[in-house]
């Protein structure tokens, strides 16, 4: 079909896009830029938030590359089943209609 095949690359893309977001996310690990144990400063109050803080945002990093990856999953299934429905469209449309009745030629 004239035009299907550009929304399913466009489809493609888009999960492909997820899959490299999410693994930059997985490689620059922000969460390992907040300092561990007491960060020079052993008794100060800040040492436990410090921990609070590094914590929350490696869960953060950890939902969002879940979601990203579920994404470019679910992209993925879109563009197998697209594909497949256009090719069976394809051929449906290319079969040639047998004349059931009617007039015949002369």
């Amino acid at each position: 079909m004239v035009g299907y095949d550009v929304v399913i690359e466009k489809i493609r893309g888009t999960g492909q896009a997820a899959t490299r977001v999410a693994d930059a996310l997985r490689g620059a690990k922000c969460s390992a830029a907040v300092p561990s144990g007491d960060a020079g400063m052993p008794g100060a109050r800040c040492v436990g938030k410090l921990g609070a803080v590094k914590q929350a945002l490696r869960d953060r990093e950890q939902a969002y590359e879940r979601r990203l990856d579920a994404h470019a999953a679910n992209m993925a299934k879109a563009v197998d089943l697209y594909s497949g429905r256009e090719d069976a469209a394809t051929a449906e449309l290319t079969v040639p209609v047998q004349a059931t009745g009617g007039r015949k030629p002369v």
